[in-house]
């Protein structure tokens, strides 16, 4: 049968059927897009139909990651079973008639948020990003019920108690590999494996804990630097900047992230919009209904010219109300003003990045206190290369990489950043 995204519990590969059957605790470590959430969602579903009066705790870094897998349960629940559903189901919360419950919490930096439950199961997804402390307050919630674990996420390196919990003997271990996943292409992933590095695609296809695991921000870095509640966000409707960054196909997000830039000795952040449903034209329209907001002016759009965003790029260069504002930032090009001794030195990117950092340590630099800024400041990993050059990536690099786009063009306003 032909894998069905609306059905997918129809195609299950081995692994997911072993993970459906499990008892006890389970770590999944995988690759993007394996399936790990899709088999976890049918897994917690299963459950509270069968098993009443189950209460299932769902909880990630980022609230969004938790509830894609509610979604999934609450939609594999509808196809299997609709009528045991109790009430309205909420965003966040589900209930069946024969008591099982079914609740998704942020955990953030602390686990504040999933403090008080006594869940029968707790789910934990991208569990590598979640710090040690909230995990050490997360745990009590399945102790009293002898409840279960279940723990998957892509790994980040060999660290934390993800990494530590892939070595007790307690959990069921299971690895899943794109290689053996059916709905990769070999010649997709033999694409990626030639365009990424070997550390990157051993991490994010391959799902493996890897050693050369460096981190660009510094948990102390983030703690200076993301300190902003965006609900009290105050702007200006002068020295607007905006930074975008364009998402592939799949779960990535597009972002538009935005800086006030009054005062240049300290950039605060004003706009975190990410999301996978704009592409293609819209994107095109969220600039214009952002400009019209924030008063974007000359100069003042830090926008990918390269790679997935080259598309978009050059239809924006014939919208006459947007071409004078953008600026063309490819990560792969370097500064010409950059040029030592007539040879070229390191990448746009890397000066992208760098100046962020020092921009943080200086204290010029604020962005929102929300878990999926700082998880995406905190996926940023260094890889040192030979010959002594550095690549930047991450598994959530995307708003990371318009806030980067965003804080350059703000701090060099006025300048002519040329490149090539």
């Amino acid at each position: 049968m032909d894998y069905d995204l609306t059905k997918p519990w129809l195609t299950l590969d081995p692994w997911q059927k072993d993970l459906v059957k499990s008892k006890g605790n389970v770590i999944v470590i995988s690759g993007r897009q394996n399936g790990k959430s899709t088999g976890t969602s049918i897994l917690a579903g299963d459950t509270a139909i069968n098993i009443p009066n189950s209460f299932i705790l769902i909880g990630a870094y980022v609230i969004d990651q938790a509830q894609l897998i509610f979604r999934k349960i609450h939609e594999y629940i509808e196809a299997k079973a609709k009528s045991k559903i109790k009430g309205t189901v909420r965003i966040n919360y589900m209930e069946l008639k024969n008591g099982s419950k079914i609740l998704c919490r942020p955990i953030g930096d602390t686990g504040a948020g999933m403090r008080g439950y006594s869940a029968t199961m707790l789910i934990i997804d991208e569990a590598a990003f979640v710090p040690d402390r909230a995990w050490e307050a997360i745990e009590p919630v399945i102790s009293v019920t002898k409840g279960r674990t279940i723990l998957l996420s892509t790994p980040q390196g060999k660290r934390g108690f993800f990494w530590k919990a892939s070595k007790n003997e307690s959990y069921m271990r299971m690895q899943i590999s794109a290689r053996d996943c059916p709905r990769h292409t070999k010649a997709f992933l033999d694409r990626k494996q030639a365009e990424m590095s070997p550390v990157a695609f051993a991490t994010e296809y391959l799902g493996e804990f890897i050693d050369d695991y460096n981190r660009k921000f510094s948990e102390e870095w983030v703690k200076k630097v993301c300190t902003i509640n965006k609900e009290e966000v105050i702007f200006s409707k002068n020295n607007q900047f905006l930074g975008i960054d364009v998402a592939g196909a799949g779960p990535d997000d597009t972002t538009f992230e935005g800086f006030d830039a009054n005062n240049t000795q300290r950039i605060s952040q004003t706009l975190n919009i990410y999301s996978n449903t704009i592409e293609g034209p819209k994107i095109e329209r969220q600039i214009e209904n952002l400009k019209a907001r924030f008063n974007y002016n000359r100069r003042s759009i830090g926008f990918d010219s390269g790679g997935l965003g080259s598309g978009t790029f050059s239809y924006m260069l014939e919208n006459t109300s947007l071409k004078r504002c953008i600026v063309a930032l490819d990560n792969s090009q370097r500064p010409t003003e950059h040029m030592k001794d007539g040879k070229k030195t390191k990448l746009l990117k890397e000066y992208m990045y760098d100046l962020v950092e020092e921009m943080g340590w200086r204290g010029e630099l604020k962005c929102f206190d929300e878990g999926a800024v700082k998880q995406s400041f905190e996926s940023i990993q260094i890889e040192f290369k030979e010959g002594g050059t550095k690549r930047y990536w991450g598994t959530y690099a995307h708003i990371c990489e318009g806030i980067v786009r965003a804080v350059w063009v703000a701090k060099n306003k006025g300048l002519k950043i040329w490149i090539r």
